[in-house]
């Protein structure tokens, strides 16, 4: 009678040691079961206080081996299993919660550039760099001057190794103070092994509103901080790109390209966002 009463009473502290575990937020362990197990306890005390209790066990085939090899019975080892389970299966939807955080929007990239949609993801366009040349002579825009002088800008190569299919859309993230309505969409002529557009002429260094004949009107949807959404449809077979602000400046004269002094010369080089449309 009092050896019963001795083993319901050791139960009742367990269960209220492993209680004790859960409320002070100090889960069981692979050596505390060892302490049970060695202090006597049978398998379904064990288990309760198990079942009772937070648990941060050691699941590994290492830790198994070592919890048989001092004594613990293959039933405490598959509660032990079952309670690491559990616990894996509650945290699970944390983890999976978290995951569509880190990639809210696909369509914003995390650098500044211009980029396309290719099969539903974002793929980089890549700059082109531009050889300009200046034709007859002028005087700087910043004074409000005009020149019956051009720009012409050359591309190497007779094709865009960006060969895309209409409708295209881009996705391009600006320089801090900088938008869309800054850069040029312009159509560029094909010249044997070159590609060729004209960027200034009488003065007027063009925009996206097409007063120039290469120049090709636009329009942009913001999306995120500073990077913005342009579809474009319509765009007949060719080549075109995309001139970003300030991308080159008169030989010597320094400035972005919309202060440029048109001189006779040269100009440094600059870039161009190229792509092609193909039919």
């Amino acid at each position: 009678m009092r050896a019963k009463f001795a083993l319901a009473l050791a139960a009742v502290l367990l269960l209220a040691a492993g209680a004790a575990f859960s409320q002070s937020n100090k889960p069981l362990t692979n050596d505390d079961v060892v302490q049970m197990v060695k202090g006597g306890f049978d398998e379904s005390t064990t288990i309760a206080a198990i079942d009772s209790a937070a648990t941060n066990f050691d699941t590994s085939v290492q830790a198994l081996m070592a919890l048989k090899t001092v004594g613990v019975s293959e039933k405490v080892i598959s509660s032990m299993l079952a309670a690491t389970k559990k616990k894996s299966e509650v945290e699970k939807p944390t983890a999976v919660a978290a995951a569509p955080a880190a990639a809210s929007n696909p369509d914003v990239p995390e650098d500044m550039g211009v980029y396309t949609k290719l099969k539903g993801s974002l793929a980089e366009v890549y700059a082109e760099p531009v050889s300009w040349k200046s034709g007859g002579v002028g005087k700087s825009m910043l004074t409000g001057g005009f020149t019956k002088g051009h720009v012409n800008a050359t591309v190497s190569g007779p094709k865009s190794k960006l060969q895309l299919g209409t409708p295209i859309e881009f996705v391009i993230k600006c320089a801090e103070g900088v938008t869309p309505s800054e850069y040029m969409l312009l159509k560029l002529d094909q010249k044997g092994d070159r590609r060729e557009f004209r960027a200034v002429t009488g003065g007027v260094y063009h925009s996206s509103s097409g007063i120039d004949k290469d120049a090709i009107k636009f329009d942009f949807q913001k999306i995120a901080t500073r990077t913005f959404k342009i579809a474009l449809t319509g765009l007949k077979k060719g080549e075109y790109g995309f001139l970003p602000p300030g991308s080159g400046s008169v030989g010597g004269t320094g400035g972005g390209a919309s202060g440029q002094t048109v001189q006779g010369g040269s100009m440094t080089s600059g870039k161009l966002y190229s792509f092609g449309v193909i039919e």
